[in-house]
């Protein structure tokens, strides 16, 4: 599967997708003449760190490079033999063990000699530099079948899995974390708790696809869409409140004030367009309502000149009422509008209906995700995997009902600064993605 072999005179390297692999591979050119340094897990670079291919990488010794392969009915050890007398060896179960040879050599000796002072001692010290040997391999045998039969492989890399678990993100997501950590981290540096923590929160946010500020065409029609009961029109509000709340602070960036109009094209409700008016009265809006493509066409057209904005509301369906998002998908075919789509989803939804949600609105061709009702919430993985896993971004964020203050745009800070559980200097990660609070104009919406 993995045939890389790397050479370097007589310390080689060879990857294989598991231990068995590689040594079997190692024993077609050298049979049992070679010595086993190191193994180690790696994976093979992806995107932003993700859906890399893991490897394992054996670094070897050959004892005797002009030795040839051992006889078929030689019997070959787990890590391959040592034929010399000063190598250890390893036993059936992984453990090391002073060489036979050594042993057979050192009572012969002793038998020769008649076990003189001298040679006993002598004896005593090439034993004892053997033991210290064996201890220092078993060391390093313990430590690497720890590092490639334990699921987790480091304390530090259970503790993040059992964080990331608890901040709600997906289990693959959860994965490809853990991959990246035990692909690009030393042990020293798995150590560092601290150091590791940092960094996986930098990767989370460095994994949130943030829409860019779109500018489009005179008037900007922006219509939202998705299920019911997830705030569209509250949103839809809000978003007009934003507007007219930075005219209200920045008079001196506009040159007069901005013009806009909501339209509701929800007739399932029967309370739609009063709630609409509701909070349009609010931002003193003007509401109308669009039963079918023929009408909104009308108003558009009758707005498109002296508008700065216009928002279109729409009603809500379940993602697989398949029909009526047809029949909306249908009203809203207007050409000429150059509209901005947006998929309003809570923060509360499960990985499996977010998904199942951006499948079945992916045909509004929606430029970004609103997430609302983030306040209701305390747990943001579940979003932040499947934008990532995705690859949709998310352009704004609402908490809370009230119209006023209550919505802000989407940046990695605000999401990574409401994790459970890490600790980490905010400071460090905002050099690298910036403040939360950032100052948007209402013009960029």
């Amino acid at each position: 599967m993995y045939s890389e072999s790397i050479k370097n005179d007589e310390i080689q390297r060879v990857t294989g997708a598991n231990r068995q692999e590689c040594l079997d591979k190692i024993r077609d050119m050298y049979g049992t003449s070679f010595l086993i340094l190191n193994t180690q897990r790696k994976l093979k670079p992806g995107f932003l760190g993700f859906f890399q291919k893991d490897v394992l990488e054996m670094t070897y010794q050959v004892i005797n490079k002009s030795s040839k392969p051992s006889p078929v009915n030689q019997e070959k050890g787990r890590f391959g033999s040592f034929e010399n007398m000063s190598q250890p060896a390893f036993n059936s179960m992984g453990n090391v063990s002073v060489d036979s040879n050594f042993l057979e050599q050192r009572d012969s000796i002793l038998k020769h000699t008649g076990s003189s002072v001298t040679n006993t001692l002598q004896i005593a010290q090439i034993t004892k530099q053997m033991e210290d040997m064996r201890k220092v391999m078993q060391e390093q045998m313990d430590a690497v079948i720890k590092a490639t039969t334990s699921e987790c492989e480091h304390e530090t890399i259970c503790k993040i899995r059992e964080l990331l678990e608890d901040n709600g993100f997906s289990k693959s997501y959860r994965k490809e974390i853990c991959k990246r950590m035990k692909g690009e981290f030393s042990i020293d540096e798995l150590n560092d708790f601290d150091y590791i923590q940092k960094k996986v929160v930098e990767w989370i946010a460095e994994s949130i696809p943030i829409a860019p500020v779109e500018k489009k065409g005179h008037p900007k029609v922006i219509i939202l869409v998705g299920p019911t009961g997830v705030g569209k029109t509250t949103t839809l509000a809000k978003m007009g409140a934003y507007i007219a709340l930075d005219f209200k602070k920045n008079k001196d960036k506009y040159a007069f004030a901005p013009r806009m109009r909501m339209i509701t094209t929800d007739t399932m409700r029967v309370a739609a367009v009063e709630q609409l008016t509701r909070w349009a009265d609010i931002i003193n809006v003007d509401v109308d309502q669009a039963q079918d493509s023929s009408k909104l066409k009308e108003l558009f057209e009758s707005y498109a000149s002296n508008s700065d904005y216009i928002f279109i509301d729409t009603s809500g369906y379940s993602p697989n009422d398949y029909h009526n998002i047809a029949n909306m998908h249908t009203i809203l075919d207007v050409k000429g509008m150059n509209e901005s789509v947006y998929l309003t989803v809570q923060a509360g939804v499960s990985v499996e209906d977010f998904e199942n949600i951006i499948r079945n609105f992916e045909a509004f061709n929606f430029k970004s995700v609103i997430i609302t009702k983030c306040d209701e919430t305390q747990t943001f993985g579940r979003v932040i995997s499947v934008l990532a896993e995705r690859k949709k971004s998310v352009s704004w964020i609402t908490t809370g009902q009230e119209v006023m203050y209550t919505i802000q745009r989407a940046d990695p800070m605000w999401f990574v600064s409401h994790l459970k559980g890490f600790n980490f200097n905010q400071k460090d990660v905002e050099k690298l993605y910036g403040n939360a609070d950032k100052d948007h104009s209402g013009l960029d919406i």
